[in-house]
Order: C-alpha cells, then sequence, then structure tokens
C-alpha cells in the first residue's frame, strides 16, 4: 500500500445515503464554502489541511470540493498519513445538479438584481462561475 493512494471516489448519490451522518469536508476556499455549501459540512480549505489534522473527526472523511480535483488531492495527502476517505465526484456542482441541499449566502454584489424566490438560479449561476473557474 506504500505510494498507493487508496481512497475510494463516490458519486452524490453515494454521499447521500449516509448524508447528514457522515463527516464531510469541504476542501475548497472559505469564502467559496461562506457563499454555497452543504448544510453541515467542515470546510477546511486545501491549503490549510496539513495544519488542521487535529480538526478532523475519526471515520470515513468525505471530501467535496468545487468539481472534484481539490478533494482528490485532499484524498491522496491524507490517505497518505492513514486516515480512511472518500472524493466526492464532481463536488458541490454535482451534488447540487443532483437535486440535494445547498445552502448559500447570497452574493451581495448586486443587491438591486437579488429578488426573494430566485434563490435556485442565483446558486445554479454561483455554482457555474464556480465548476468553470475550477476547471480552467
Amino acid at each position: 500500500m506504500p505510494g498507493d493512494h487508496a481512497y475510494r471516489t463516490v458519486t452524490a448519490h453515494e454521499l447521500a445515503t449516509v448524508w447528514p451522518r457522515a463527516t464531510l469536508v469541504d476542501v475548497r476556499s472559505r469564502e467559496e464554502h461562506a457563499t454555497a455549501y452543504v448544510p453541515g459540512s467542515l470546510n477546511i480549505p486545501l491549503g490549510e489541511l496539513t495544519s488542521r489534522l487535529a480538526d478532523l473527526p475519526g471515520g470515513t472523511l468525505y471530501l467535496m470540493c468545487g468539481s472534484g480535483k481539490r478533494s482528490s488531492q485532499a484524498a491522496r495527502i491524507l490517505t497518505d498519513r492513514g486516515y480512511t476517505t472518500a472524493n466526492v465526484a464532481g463536488g458541490i456542482t454535482e451534488w447540487y445538479r443532483a437535486g440535494h441541499p445547498v445552502a448559500y449566502q447570497p452574493i451581495p454584489e448586486n443587491p438591486s438584481r437579488q429578488q426573494p424566490g430566485h434563490a435556485p438560479a442565483g446558486l445554479r449561476s454561483l455554482l457555474h462561475k464556480l465548476f468553470h473557474r475550477n476547471t480552467a
């Protein structure tokens, strides 16, 4: 197993079968997490992961980011340190597309354009921006 980054990859639907009982670690930036996040997720940005190992509970850690790239890096880092991990394929983007709950804070840049009751469209737009920024 040395050198073998043996972490699992799960789909959003597979995560949904254990959420919210599972430990979900969101490795996106604080700003990204504050804007849109899975309720109950623990935000530890990828760059802080190795310095915050003490913040991680035991058991399987489900790792999520915007699209799955940063969370797969986190899975390798943690698996190498003896943690049991599962990378969520497609990240929060796929979680949202699959119809699972996402909490979010509206972006305050355009308060005049935000209307009550139009959250899903705003969230779709935000996730679209996050997804395309992370894959570019």
